[in-house]
């Protein structure tokens, strides 16, 4: 038989579900029902088990902050060009 793959093995404390195996490179995105209603989806489940209830909310305020960002900083090249062409 193969061996095993490396890291740990589906089902385990350390990856309780498909989507938490990018969890330790923070690329992993929350499992929204985990924490609320339970996931019906248990280890095939494509979101993150690992994350607590509390990080879908911050990563979330984290990207609108970014967007308003950027947004600010389209508005601020549209109007030194207005500026710069008058």
């Amino acid at each position: 038989p193969p061996p095993p793959p490396p890291g740990p093995a589906l089902g385990t404390d350390k990856l309780p579900s498909m989507g938490s195996r990018d969890h330790a490179a923070g690329s992993c995105r929350p499992c929204a029902f985990l924490h609320t209603k339970g996931c019906e989806n248990g280890l095939a489940c494509n979101f993150c088990h690992l994350c607590g209830p509390e990080v879908r909310k911050h990563r979330r305020q984290e990207k609108l902050q970014e967007r308003r960002a950027q947004q600010k900083a389209r508005r601020e090249r549209q109007t030194n060009r207005a500026a710069a062409s008058e």
